[in-house]
């Protein structure tokens, strides 16, 4: 039996956000699987290579039933901040489910990928689509007022997931934790009205963007042109180098010009849609 599912790519944090925010967005990655006997990946020549137990497919795998064969086509860009790994890791797991005549769950999906991602928020996307708000126990699915479009710049260049975590600090400052707290605050009742003065009051990160900054200057670079040109609100997306903005319908063309000035020949910009389904199966 062949199990087959889909998950979109996303975006974590949205800035203040951190590890609890994510918007899921219109790439999929899809996952074929059937049962074998050691579980592998079926390479672009149809050669099986088998997987480490370390690999997060692995332990998608592992995590639900026995061993798979699996086929991968992912639209996602991998360590550009877009949940790559977060839809490989669903897919998989509910593909996984298919092949075995189960029914996906996706309460079970959700657990599964958010104690393999450590945190879960682009698992919550992953699963659920839209604008999530998620600890590993839980997710919400939150408003988005229809005239806020992201539009999403994405470096050529990879930003390790490690890389950016090894960045963090071990601890913060109780009077940046606050600030931090009514920034997300802000964030979410601005993303839900449209307010553009509560957007405003929820830009800037210090826990997690500040810190990363040396990591790629160029993610920076592109937050600040795109609130240049008009953004409501942009963010690192997840732990970069990818940027996302929010953009109203008058200021697309405008924030789109802005972020290509800055990338220049190295990336692409992307009117992305909020994928509203989460995981097919």
């Amino acid at each position: 039996m062949t199990g087959i599912a889909s998950a979109p790519a996303s975006s974590g944090n949205l800035g203040p956000g951190f590890d609890t925010l994510a918007l899921a967005l219109d790439l999929r990655c899809r996952v074929e699987a059937e049962p074998a006997a050691v579980t592998a990946i079926v390479d672009a020549d149809g050669v099986p290579r088998p997987v480490e137990g370390g690999e997060i497919v692995a332990r998608a795998v592992a995590a639900v039933g026995p061993p798979m064969t699996l086929r991968i086509d992912s639209a996602i860009p991998r360590g550009r901040g877009l949940g790559s790994s977060a839809a490989v890791a669903a897919a998989t797991a509910a593909a996984s489910l298919g092949a075995q005549g189960l029914g996906v769950d996706r309460d079970r999906v959700f657990h599964v990928v958010a104690d393999l991602e450590g945190h879960g928020d682009n698992a919550a996307a992953a699963v659920y689509g839209g604008l999530q708000a998620a600890c590993t126990a839980s997710s919400r699915r939150l408003e988005l007022h229809p005239e806020l479009l992201p539009i999403v710049a994405i470096p050529d260049f990879e930003l390790r997931t490690g890389d950016a975590r090894a960045a963090l600090p071990d601890a913060v400052a109780l009077t940046m934790a606050a600030r931090t707290i009514a920034r997300v605050v802000f964030l979410v009742e601005g993303l839900r009205t449209g307010d553009r003065d509560a957007l405003t009051h929820a830009r800037g990160d210090e826990l997690h963007e500040e810190p990363r900054s040396a990591l790629s200057p160029l993610t920076t670079r592109l937050v600040r042109a795109a609130l240049d040109a008009g953004a409501v609100h942009a963010a690192w997306s997840g732990a970069g180098p990818s940027a996302l903005a929010f953009v109203t319908e008058e200021r697309l063309d405008a924030v789109e010009g802005a972020l290509g000035t800055v990338l220049g020949s190295v990336g692409e910009v992307r009117r992305l849609a909020v994928d509203h389904d989460g995981l097919v199966s």
